[in-house]
This record gives C-alpha cells, structure tokens and sequence, in this order.
C-alpha cells in the first residue's frame, strides 16, 4: 500500500491500495478521498487503460464530453479507454471512492511524481510544465484534454532545459 498522495489540482487524498507489481501488471487500484465542493478544471483520458469507480461513502461526479453521472455507495461505474473524464463531488461531505486502472501501465509512478510536483509549490506555469514533461515520459497513456499531443511535448522540452529532468525519478 502506498502513501497518500493528491490526485491533479483536487486536493483530493488518493493511496495505491493494490499495486501493478502485486496484480501481476494486470491492474492498479487507488483509493480517493475527495474533499466537498471540488471538481476538475478540464477533462482526461487513459488512451490505454479501462477504469472501474466504486463509490464507497458518499456520492461521486462523473463528467463525460456528453453528460454527466452520479454514483452513489454501492454503485460502479466503467470508463472505456481513451474516454474522456473528470471527477467532482457531487455530495456536501467528503466522498470515497476506489479507481480499478486495467491494464496498470505506470499508475503509481504518475501518482508519486504528480504528487511530489504538487509538493514543490511552483508557479501555476512551472508546474504545468513540470507535469507535462512526467506526462511525456509516459506517452500515450495519459493525456489531459484541451492540451494537444505536441503542448506537452513542448512544455516538456521547455522543462527538460530548465532541468526538470533532475527532479523527475526514472519510468521503470
């Protein structure tokens, strides 16, 4: 099991509760708590993983290009690959709820360095870069929407010049 570690610009307390390495690659899986009124500034995608949500205690907003949903406790909901998403609380408490990213891929090292970059305090401009060259060490398997393909491998270029790349830890 994982530390706890802040999912994109939510605030939102996430911990790896069953690893790639544990699972055999096959899956990873997060547990996040998301603080009341929150939601994502802008939509993602995972180009090559599935994600199942579980609500566990409260309920979960779940934006799609088309419209939007609510799980409540109990409920699932799956994300094709490469659908569009974001997350918000649709409750006034907390809400709980487990992500099942299938196949793995690099789950928790996108999670441990988008966490030490929230961790670092930097500028709203060097954190996006700082984030979009992580986000080029994975290609093809996260993107955030809005940004194409060729700004984050700018911004990531940009970054690798200020030596970005000394803070990042390898892909393994």
């Amino acid at each position: 099991m994982g530390s706890p570690f802040k999912v994109n610009a939510l605030e939102a307390a996430a911990v790896v509760t069953r690893s790639g390495a544990e699972t055999g690659g096959a899956y990873a899986e997060v547990l996040s708590v998301l603080p009341r009124c929150t939601e994502e500034s802008a939509l993602h995608r995972h180009p090559l993983q599935t994600i199942q949500l579980e609500a566990i205690d409260g309920k979960l907003g779940i934006m799609l290009p088309d419209r939007r949903l609510i799980i409540k406790p109990g409920q699932s909901f799956e994300i094709p690959r490469n659908t569009e998403h974001a997350f918000y609380n649709a409750d006034e408490k907390a809400v709980v709820f487990r992500s099942t990213l299938k196949p793995a891929l690099h789950t928790e090292w996108l999670a441990r360095e988008l966490k030490a970059v929230t961790s670092r305090k930097r500028s709203r401009l060097m954190s996006a870069i700082e984030e979009s060259y992580i986000l080029n060490q994975i290609k093809g398997e996260y993107y955030r929407s809005g940004i194409p393909a060729i700004g984050h491998a700018l911004l990531a270029f940009v970054g690798k010049l200020l030596g970005i790349d000394k803070k990042i830890s390898p892909v393994h």
